[in-house]
Protein backbone atom coordinates (compact mmCIF):
# COMPACT_ATOMS: atom_id res chain seq x y z
CA UNK A 1 0.00 0.00 0.00
CA UNK A 2 2.75 2.14 0.79
CA UNK A 3 4.70 1.42 -2.71
CA UNK A 4 1.17 2.13 -4.21
CA UNK A 5 0.96 5.62 -2.24
CA UNK A 6 4.49 6.35 -3.66
CA UNK A 7 3.67 5.08 -6.94
CA UNK A 8 0.69 7.94 -7.11
CA UNK A 9 2.42 10.64 -5.88
CA UNK A 10 5.35 10.26 -8.61
CA UNK A 11 2.69 9.98 -11.28
CA UNK A 12 0.54 13.41 -9.61
CA UNK A 13 3.87 15.28 -9.61
CA UNK A 14 5.44 14.37 -13.15
CA UNK A 15 2.16 14.89 -14.61
CA UNK A 16 2.00 18.77 -13.00
CA UNK A 17 5.81 19.15 -14.84
CA UNK A 18 4.27 18.01 -18.19
CA UNK A 19 1.14 20.57 -17.51
CA UNK A 20 3.47 23.27 -16.69
CA UNK A 21 5.84 22.99 -19.50
CA UNK A 22 3.32 22.94 -22.37
CA UNK A 23 1.57 25.78 -20.30
CA UNK A 24 5.34 27.46 -21.00
CA UNK A 25 5.53 26.52 -24.52
CA UNK A 26 2.10 27.40 -25.61
CA UNK A 27 2.84 31.11 -24.32
CA UNK A 28 5.80 31.32 -25.97
CA UNK A 29 3.95 30.53 -29.49
CA UNK A 30 1.29 33.10 -28.42
CA UNK A 31 3.53 35.88 -27.70
CA UNK A 32 5.77 37.26 -30.26
CA UNK A 33 7.69 40.24 -30.49
CA UNK A 34 6.77 43.26 -32.29
CA UNK A 35 9.26 44.74 -34.90
CA UNK A 36 8.76 48.23 -36.40
CA UNK A 37 7.96 48.66 -39.68
CA UNK A 38 11.00 49.03 -41.82
CA UNK A 39 9.52 52.74 -43.25
CA UNK A 40 9.85 53.61 -39.44
CA UNK A 41 12.86 52.24 -39.29
CA UNK A 42 14.57 54.08 -42.39
CA UNK A 43 13.32 57.19 -41.26
CA UNK A 44 14.32 57.07 -37.32
CA UNK A 45 17.86 56.33 -38.96
CA UNK A 46 18.14 58.89 -41.36
CA UNK A 47 17.40 61.08 -38.40
CA UNK A 48 19.96 59.80 -36.45
CA UNK A 49 22.08 60.98 -39.21
CA UNK A 50 21.41 63.93 -39.89
CA UNK A 51 21.49 64.52 -36.25
CA UNK A 52 23.23 62.31 -33.97
CA UNK A 53 22.33 63.44 -29.82
CA UNK A 54 24.79 60.88 -28.27
CA UNK A 55 28.11 62.21 -30.26
CA UNK A 56 26.55 65.24 -31.35
CA UNK A 57 27.59 64.61 -34.94
CA UNK A 58 25.58 66.39 -37.93
CA UNK A 59 25.37 64.48 -40.91
CA UNK A 60 28.45 62.44 -39.55
CA UNK A 61 30.13 65.25 -38.82
CA UNK A 62 31.72 67.28 -35.80
CA UNK A 63 31.61 71.16 -35.51
CA UNK A 64 35.62 70.89 -36.29
CA UNK A 65 35.16 68.65 -39.40
CA UNK A 66 32.34 71.23 -40.72
CA UNK A 67 34.36 74.40 -40.28
CA UNK A 68 37.04 72.82 -42.06
CA UNK A 69 35.46 71.13 -45.00
CA UNK A 70 33.21 74.83 -45.14
CA UNK A 71 36.87 76.73 -45.26
CA UNK A 72 38.01 74.39 -47.90
CA UNK A 73 35.05 75.25 -50.24
CA UNK A 74 34.84 78.64 -49.56
CA UNK A 75 38.14 79.01 -50.48
CA UNK A 76 37.56 76.49 -53.32
CA UNK A 77 34.72 78.07 -55.44
CA UNK A 78 36.25 81.79 -55.06
CA UNK A 79 39.49 80.55 -56.77
CA UNK A 80 36.83 79.43 -59.32
CA UNK A 81 34.88 82.46 -59.87
CA UNK A 82 37.89 84.33 -59.82
CA UNK A 83 39.03 82.25 -62.86
CA UNK A 84 35.79 82.46 -64.34
CA UNK A 85 35.33 86.52 -64.09
CA UNK A 86 38.96 86.87 -65.61
CA UNK A 87 38.13 84.66 -68.88
CA UNK A 88 35.07 86.46 -69.19
CA UNK A 89 36.65 89.82 -69.15
CA UNK A 90 39.57 88.52 -71.36
CA UNK A 91 36.76 87.49 -73.63
CA UNK A 92 35.05 90.60 -73.70
CA UNK A 93 37.88 92.66 -74.52
CA UNK A 94 38.26 91.28 -77.43
CA UNK A 95 34.46 92.16 -78.90
CA UNK A 96 33.54 95.20 -80.38
CA UNK A 97 29.90 95.89 -79.02
CA UNK A 98 28.75 97.86 -82.57
CA UNK A 99 29.91 94.69 -84.93
CA UNK A 100 29.07 90.97 -84.77
CA UNK A 101 31.87 88.37 -84.27
CA UNK A 102 29.85 85.72 -86.12
CA UNK A 103 28.09 86.26 -89.19
CA UNK A 104 25.83 83.77 -90.71
CA UNK A 105 22.66 84.11 -93.25
CA UNK A 106 22.25 87.68 -92.46
CA UNK A 107 25.41 88.53 -94.83
CA UNK A 108 23.60 88.14 -97.99
CA UNK A 109 21.70 90.82 -99.04
CA UNK A 110 17.79 90.75 -98.46
CA UNK A 111 15.17 93.16 -99.03
CA UNK A 112 13.07 92.97 -95.97
CA UNK A 113 11.63 95.58 -93.15
CA UNK A 114 11.33 94.42 -89.89
CA UNK A 115 7.33 95.59 -89.52
CA UNK A 116 5.64 91.96 -90.51
CA UNK A 117 2.04 93.97 -90.91
CA UNK A 118 3.49 96.19 -93.27
CA UNK A 119 3.79 93.24 -96.15
CA UNK A 120 -0.22 93.31 -96.74
CA UNK A 121 -1.99 96.12 -97.64
CA UNK A 122 -6.17 94.61 -97.23
CA UNK A 123 -8.35 97.40 -99.08
CA UNK A 124 -11.30 94.94 -98.03
CA UNK A 125 -11.17 94.15 -94.66
CA UNK A 126 -11.10 97.32 -92.37
CA UNK A 127 -9.39 95.09 -89.55
CA UNK A 128 -6.42 94.32 -91.60
CA UNK A 129 -6.23 97.65 -93.25
CA UNK A 130 -5.63 98.81 -89.59
CA UNK A 131 -3.00 96.50 -89.15
CA UNK A 132 -1.47 98.05 -92.37
CA UNK A 133 -1.85 101.29 -90.98
CA UNK A 134 -0.66 100.78 -87.66
CA UNK A 135 2.49 99.18 -88.61
CA UNK A 136 3.40 102.00 -90.99
CA UNK A 137 2.85 104.47 -88.33
CA UNK A 138 5.12 102.08 -85.68
CA UNK A 139 7.26 102.54 -88.98
CA UNK A 140 8.29 105.91 -88.99
CA UNK A 141 7.68 106.56 -85.38
CA UNK A 142 10.57 103.76 -84.94
CA UNK A 143 12.49 105.99 -87.84
CA UNK A 144 11.74 109.32 -86.42
CA UNK A 145 13.07 108.42 -82.87
CA UNK A 146 16.32 106.75 -84.20
CA UNK A 147 17.08 110.29 -85.85
CA UNK A 148 16.60 112.16 -82.80
CA UNK A 149 18.87 110.43 -81.25
CA UNK A 150 21.54 109.50 -83.95
CA UNK A 151 22.22 111.72 -87.04
CA UNK A 152 23.37 109.10 -89.55
CA UNK A 153 20.48 107.05 -89.18
CA UNK A 154 17.85 107.61 -92.00
CA UNK A 155 15.81 110.96 -91.79
CA UNK A 156 12.14 110.10 -92.62
CA UNK A 157 11.14 113.58 -92.81
CA UNK A 158 13.97 114.43 -95.26
CA UNK A 159 11.70 114.33 -98.18
CA UNK A 160 13.00 111.34 -99.86
CA UNK A 161 10.09 109.12 -99.35
CA UNK A 162 8.20 112.22 -101.37
CA UNK A 163 4.59 111.15 -101.40
CA UNK A 164 4.67 108.07 -98.87
CA UNK A 165 6.11 110.14 -96.31
CA UNK A 166 2.87 110.95 -94.51
CA UNK A 167 1.25 107.54 -93.28
CA UNK A 168 -2.10 109.94 -92.37
CA UNK A 169 -2.14 111.02 -96.37
CA UNK A 170 -0.93 108.25 -98.64
CA UNK A 171 -2.63 105.43 -96.65
CA UNK A 172 -5.82 106.19 -98.28
CA UNK A 173 -9.24 103.44 -98.37
CA UNK A 174 -12.42 104.48 -99.03
CA UNK A 175 -15.01 101.78 -100.54
CA UNK A 176 -18.01 104.61 -101.19
CA UNK A 177 -15.59 106.41 -103.64
CA UNK A 178 -12.99 103.81 -105.18
CA UNK A 179 -10.47 105.35 -103.52
CA UNK A 180 -7.32 103.31 -102.66
CA UNK A 181 -3.57 103.88 -102.29
CA UNK A 182 -1.04 102.91 -99.82
CA UNK A 183 3.35 102.51 -99.97
CA UNK A 184 5.01 99.57 -99.36
CA UNK A 185 8.78 100.28 -97.76
CA UNK A 186 12.00 98.68 -97.97
CA UNK A 187 15.36 98.29 -97.07
CA UNK A 188 18.31 96.40 -97.53
CA UNK A 189 19.40 94.56 -94.06
CA UNK A 190 22.06 95.76 -91.92
CA UNK A 191 25.35 93.92 -93.62
CA UNK A 192 28.73 94.73 -91.70
CA UNK A 193 31.18 95.49 -94.26
CA UNK A 194 28.97 94.86 -97.37
CA UNK A 195 30.20 97.06 -100.20
CA UNK A 196 27.79 96.92 -103.45
CA UNK A 197 29.72 96.36 -106.68
CA UNK A 198 28.06 98.84 -108.94
CA UNK A 199 25.27 101.77 -108.03
CA UNK A 200 22.16 99.99 -106.25
CA UNK A 201 18.88 100.71 -106.24
CA UNK A 202 15.66 99.14 -105.62
CA UNK A 203 12.94 97.55 -108.17
CA UNK A 204 9.34 96.16 -107.69
CA UNK A 205 7.37 94.22 -110.20
CA UNK A 206 3.81 92.62 -110.45
CA UNK A 207 4.38 89.30 -110.32
CA UNK A 208 2.10 85.80 -110.73
CA UNK A 209 3.54 85.31 -106.67
CA UNK A 210 3.21 81.86 -105.36
CA UNK A 211 0.16 80.71 -106.09
CA UNK A 212 0.98 81.34 -109.91
CA UNK A 213 -2.47 83.28 -109.80
CA UNK A 214 -1.46 86.89 -109.99
CA UNK A 215 -2.69 89.30 -112.25
CA UNK A 216 0.37 90.78 -113.88
CA UNK A 217 -1.56 94.13 -114.89
CA UNK A 218 -4.07 94.81 -112.18
CA UNK A 219 -5.92 98.06 -111.84
CA UNK A 220 -3.29 99.59 -109.89
CA UNK A 221 -0.41 102.23 -110.45
CA UNK A 222 3.18 101.09 -109.01
CA UNK A 223 5.56 104.11 -108.41
CA UNK A 224 9.21 103.77 -106.91
CA UNK A 225 10.12 106.77 -104.53
CA UNK A 226 12.18 107.56 -104.92
CA UNK A 227 12.93 107.48 -108.56
CA UNK A 228 15.48 104.85 -109.61
CA UNK A 229 17.86 107.69 -110.55
CA UNK A 230 17.89 109.38 -107.20
CA UNK A 231 18.01 105.95 -105.42
CA UNK A 232 21.38 105.21 -106.93
CA UNK A 233 22.82 108.64 -105.68
CA UNK A 234 21.41 108.20 -102.13
CA UNK A 235 21.98 104.83 -101.10
CA UNK A 236 25.44 105.31 -102.43
CA UNK A 237 25.81 107.10 -99.41
CA UNK A 238 25.05 105.13 -96.88
CA UNK A 239 26.91 101.98 -97.98
CA UNK A 240 29.42 100.06 -96.47
CA UNK A 241 27.12 99.95 -93.46
CA UNK A 242 29.03 99.70 -90.09
CA UNK A 243 27.33 99.41 -87.24
CA UNK A 244 24.25 100.81 -85.70
CA UNK A 245 26.48 103.82 -83.84
CA UNK A 246 28.21 104.28 -86.72
CA UNK A 247 25.63 104.75 -89.66
CA UNK A 248 22.07 104.13 -87.32
CA UNK A 249 19.03 102.61 -89.06
CA UNK A 250 19.42 102.02 -92.97
CA UNK A 251 17.46 104.04 -95.46
CA UNK A 252 14.36 103.50 -97.14
CA UNK A 253 12.66 103.41 -100.56
CA UNK A 254 8.90 103.12 -100.89
CA UNK A 255 6.37 102.02 -103.19
CA UNK A 256 3.33 103.32 -104.36
CA UNK A 257 0.60 101.86 -105.12
CA UNK A 258 -2.73 103.59 -106.00
CA UNK A 259 -6.04 102.16 -107.44
CA UNK A 260 -7.48 102.87 -110.79
CA UNK A 261 -11.26 102.61 -110.67
CA UNK A 262 -11.36 102.72 -114.65
CA UNK A 263 -8.83 99.92 -115.56
CA UNK A 264 -11.42 98.01 -112.88
CA UNK A 265 -13.77 97.38 -115.60
CA UNK A 266 -14.82 94.06 -116.83
CA UNK A 267 -12.29 92.39 -114.60
CA UNK A 268 -13.55 89.12 -112.58
CA UNK A 269 -12.68 88.25 -109.17
CA UNK A 270 -9.78 85.88 -110.68
CA UNK A 271 -8.21 88.85 -111.76
CA UNK A 272 -8.15 89.94 -108.48
CA UNK A 273 -5.11 88.57 -107.11
CA UNK A 274 -2.08 91.07 -106.91
CA UNK A 275 0.91 90.09 -105.97
CA UNK A 276 4.75 92.66 -105.88
CA UNK A 277 8.19 91.88 -106.07
CA UNK A 278 10.80 94.08 -104.56
CA UNK A 279 14.26 93.23 -105.41
CA UNK A 280 18.08 94.76 -104.85
CA UNK A 281 19.69 95.76 -108.55
CA UNK A 282 23.19 97.07 -109.42
CA UNK A 283 23.66 98.25 -112.94
CA UNK A 284 20.52 96.92 -114.30
CA UNK A 285 20.85 93.23 -112.79
CA UNK A 286 20.06 91.91 -109.85
CA UNK A 287 22.36 91.58 -106.86
CA UNK A 288 23.68 88.13 -106.67
CA UNK A 289 22.78 85.94 -103.66
CA UNK A 290 20.24 88.81 -102.75
CA UNK A 291 17.03 88.20 -101.69
CA UNK A 292 13.68 89.88 -102.82
CA UNK A 293 10.19 90.99 -100.68
CA UNK A 294 7.39 89.94 -101.67
CA UNK A 295 4.04 92.12 -101.09
CA UNK A 296 0.36 91.33 -101.69
CA UNK A 297 -2.77 93.91 -102.47
CA UNK A 298 -6.33 92.41 -101.36
CA UNK A 299 -9.23 94.61 -102.71
CA UNK A 300 -12.41 94.48 -104.62
CA UNK A 301 -14.48 94.85 -107.20
CA UNK A 302 -16.26 98.89 -107.11
CA UNK A 303 -19.57 98.18 -106.27
CA UNK A 304 -18.78 95.24 -103.84
CA UNK A 305 -19.88 95.10 -100.20
CA UNK A 306 -16.50 95.71 -97.83
CA UNK A 307 -16.47 94.61 -94.47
Amino acid sequence: AETDEIEGSFKLSYYNEYKSYLSVVNMGEEVKEKKPHPIVQNLKAFGTFLYNSDNGTVMGRGGASWGKISLFYLIFYSCLAGFFAVCLQVMLMTLDPDVPSVKGRTNKPTVAIYKKDIYKMDFKDSDNWKKYTNAVAGLRADYVEAHKNNNNSFDWNNGDLGFCTDNNTFAVNNATTSEHSGCFFMGINRIVGWKPSGDIYFNCTFVKGKTGKGNTNPPFSLEMIPSIKDQKTELKKSYPWKSMKASGLQPLVAAKVEFKKEEAKGLSEDDLFTFIECGLYADEKKVDKSHTANFEIIYELPGSSSK
